[in-house]
């Protein structure tokens, strides 16, 4: 029997350092993921080769977005989405980053109306509330710390 485990299956939800999207050497495109290793060890970086930009265009050469461990994959892949169907203008400036936050905020905030619409109309599909569980000790009793950090002893007063 042969078992077939794919090196790198897509998660959307997975936290990622840093995108790029753009131009390589060898007249290649190359998009390069940058995240945590199976192990947490270290960083990877996943990098899918594609078709150059033919001689003679010109544009943009190339999207990195940084994440700092805070965005998801699809959060990245969306704004590369969106800073490519834009049409390219040379400029320079922080307002490019403060734009692209914005978009971000805007999007995740526009994910939570949806969810919180969906489950007013359907509230049978909403998340169960977990009971909390309440420990009370008889009179009398409590719990004393110990020199060991987070080792607590029941003690009777």
């Amino acid at each position: 029997m042969d078992f077939l485990v794919p090196k790198y299956r897509r998660d959307p939800n997975e936290k990622i350092e840093s995108l790029y999207s753009g131009v390589a050497s060898g007249h290649q495109t190359v998009t390069s993921l940058v995240k945590p290793s199976q192990d947490r060890n270290h960083m990877e970086a996943i990098r899918t080769y594609g078709p150059g930009i033919p001689r003679g265009q010109g544009g943009r050469i190339g999207v990195l977005v940084l994440g700092g461990m805070e965005t998801t994959l699809d959060e990245m892949e969306y704004l590369i989405q969106a800073k490519n169907e834009k049409k390219f203008i040379p400029q320079r400036g922080s307002g490019e980053i403060v734009a692209m936050a914005r978009l971000l905020i805007d999007r995740r905030n526009e994910q939570i109306e949806e969810r919180r619409k969906y489950l007013k109309a359907n509230p049978s599909e909403a998340p169960k509330r977990r009971r909390t569980v309440r420990l009370h000790l008889p009179v009398g009793f409590r719990y004393v710390g110990t020199s060991e950090p987070g080792l607590k002893v029941l003690a009777r007063i």
